[in-house]
């Protein structure tokens, strides 16, 4: 078996997955021969196999275990330190917290910035999109959507479809009538 988290490289050689699938080279080259993987072929005329056709070639003889090791990541933010120091900020974590248990998370994180809604430059944002883009990401866990951002959701929403992390908004209710709601 081939756990599809060893799978690092995005190229291999014919003698690499022979190694790695237990089979000679003569045989795997029969089953390149026989177009039961995909292959490339290099000017000098030496062949190479993408990850991609890798792991469908592995797919179909039911040699890859998938692993995925993604995390999943609530994310809250207030605008102000007089709105964290209210409260505003953990009433949004717990909430989130009591939504997201039924939501099956895995290898759950944590990430909060005291920041308006307009500043691109947010600390844990950048982290979290740093995350997004290296695709350790599997679900983004917000109360709505202004939380992330105010202005440019479309292009975060854009980048996290790109890597396959699912944005989760929990209510679409305005931020000041949920955080009253979440206050009482």
């Amino acid at each position: 078996m081939i756990y599809s988290n060893q799978l690092n490289k995005e190229i291999y050689r014919p003698k690499e997955v022979s190694d790695m699938i237990g089979m000679s080279l003569r045989n795997f080259q029969k089953h390149m021969s026989e177009n039961k993987i995909d292959t490339y072929s290099l000017e000098s005329g030496h062949r190479r196999i993408t990850k991609d056709a890798l792991i469908e070639y592995l797919r179909g003889l039911d040699l890859l275990v998938e692993v995925d090791d993604r995390i999943d990541v609530v994310y809250t933010r207030v605008s102000t330190y007089s709105q964290k120091e209210r409260g505003d900020l953990d009433r949004q974590m717990q909430y989130i917290n009591n939504e997201v248990v039924s939501k099956n998370p895995k290898n759950l994180q944590y990430f909060s910035d005291v920041a308006s809604g307009l500043n691109d430059n947010r600390e844990s944002l950048n982290k979290l999109l740093g995350l997004v883009m290296e695709n350790k990401v599997d679900r983004i866990f917000v109360l709505y959507k202004d939380r992330l951002t105010r202005f440019g959701f479309n292009y975060l929403k854009m980048i996290c479809d790109k890597h396959g992390t699912d944005i989760v908004i929990l209510s679409s209710e305005p931020n000041d009538k949920m955080v009253e709601k979440l206050g009482e």
